[in-house]
Formats: structure tokens, C-alpha cells, sequence
């Protein structure tokens, strides 16, 4: 009897190596798992542009040491808000000084009454000549009128920006940058991006109508490690 017993005592001893061995192994198959679940890394907005140069619309000393990329709808209020305010301050203190390169990224958000691809398409139009900046904020003013996303927006937004009406007229009429804007979009759902305005920023994004202050200190951040 007591031989038995101390058989028994000797099967139920813990195995600690086999026990090791699966927590270990438990812990290697999870590692993997993590790794195949793991999504794409971030597309990178600013090489995409220099990568993409059509597909995006540059301000700014090409040397800049800081870029930013803006990606706006112009059907979109809290974007309109931006460009009338926050944007002005940055492009006197640092695009006008040549330490921001800036970057806009023309996009259309489904989501919009009507979807804004034609907004986004006369956008690329209105590049194709000099004073883009001011056809940009001029057509986010059409966000209040009749004449938003329109056409006829379109070419009132390109005359109080001082364009050829003309050459923007042909190009709204013959252009093929539908595609050019889809090619954007799928780059910005690439990069995590799924409202407007949003920023590609260095390495990081910011979402939403922030106060200046919040683009100052990362630009100065940015600098400051140039």
C-alpha cells in the first residue's frame, strides 16, 4: 500500500520544464499573431507629394526643413475656419520665412451633400496657375453661397483670385484629375486619415481645427532638432 502511494506522489510531482515550455511557446505563437495582425506602416504624406508631385500643390521655399501637409474638403466648415484663420498666422510666421514648406493635398469626402470631388478637381485646375492660396481660401467662401461646389462658384472663386478665368474655364472642362483625387484619398485613408482638416506634421498627425498655438510648438519642436 504505501509503495503505491508513493508511485502516485511521484506521478502527480509538477513538471515545470513542460510547463516553461508552454508559456513559452504560448507567448511566441501570440508574438506572431501580432505581427500578421498588424496593419501596413503609415504612409508617409510628404514623400508621397514629392513622390506624387501632380497629385499635390506646394507653397514654400522647396528646402524647407519642416513641411506640412494639409488635407481639407472644401464642403467642410472646421476647414474653412482654419484657412480664414490659423493658416494665415502660419503662413506669415513660418511659410513666408522659409521654414515651412506647405504642402495641400486635394481631397473630396463623400460624406459632403453632394460629395465635393468638383471642388476638389477645380482645386487642381486653379494650380496650374500662380496664386493658388488665394483661390483656395476664395472657394472655401463659397461654403455660404448658392454657387458652393459649383461651376460658376468655381469660376467666381478663381476670379477674385486673379486667374486666367479663360485657361481655368478649359481646364474645368477638359480635365482628368478625377482620378488624381482618388489617388489622394486612398493615400490619405493610408495614412490613418479619416476627417477633415487633418495634418501630416513630421512624423505625426493632427486631427481637427486646433488653436495656432498647438502647430507652433510642434514647428518649433521640429526645428529645434533640424
Amino acid at each position: 500500500m504505501a509503495k503505491s502511494v508513493r508511485k502516485q506522489r511521484k506521478k502527480q510531482k509538477t513538471n515545470w520544464w513542460v510547463i516553461g515550455g508552454m508559456v513559452i511557446g504560448g507567448m511566441v505563437l501570440v508574438g506572431l499573431m501580432a505581427v500578421a495582425l498588424r496593419g501596413p506602416d503609415t504612409l508617409q504624406l510628404a514623400r508621397y507629394c514629392e513622390q506624387n508631385p501632380e497629385n499635390c500643390i506646394v507653397e514654400g521655399a522647396a528646402n524647407a526643413p519642416v513641411t506640412i501637409v494639409e488635407i481639407s474638403d472644401y464642403g467642410c466648415g472646421h476647414c474653412r475656419d482654419f484657412n480664414v484663420d490659423t493658416a494665415v498666422q502660419i503662413q506669415q510666421q513660418y511659410v513666408e520665412t522659409g521654414q515651412v514648406k506647405w504642402v495641400v493635398m486635394p481631397f473630396a469626402l463623400s460624406s459632403q451633400p453632394g460629395g465635393t470631388m468638383p471642388s476638389a478637381i477645380a482645386a487642381l485646375c486653379a494650380a496650374e496657375q500662380d496664386n493658388f492660396p488665394a483661390y483656395h481660401r476664395a472657394a472655401f467662401d463659397l461654403q455660404s453661397s448658392p454657387l458652393y461646389n459649383t461651376t460658376q462658384g468655381f469660376q467666381a472663386a478663381a476670379a477674385a483670385a486673379g486667374l486666367d478665368t479663360a485657361a481655368f474655364a478649359t481646364c474645368l472642362a477638359s480635365n482628368d484629375y478625377e482620378q488624381v483625387v482618388r489617388r489622394n484619398m486612398q493615400a490619405a485613408a493610408s495614412a490613418g486619415i479619416s476627417s477633415t482638416p487633418s495634418f501630416a506634421l513630421g512624423k505625426d498627425i493632427i486631427r481637427g481645427n486646433l488653436p495656432y498655438a498647438v502647430f507652433q510648438q510642434r514647428i518649433e519642436s521640429l526645428l529645434g532638432s533640424n
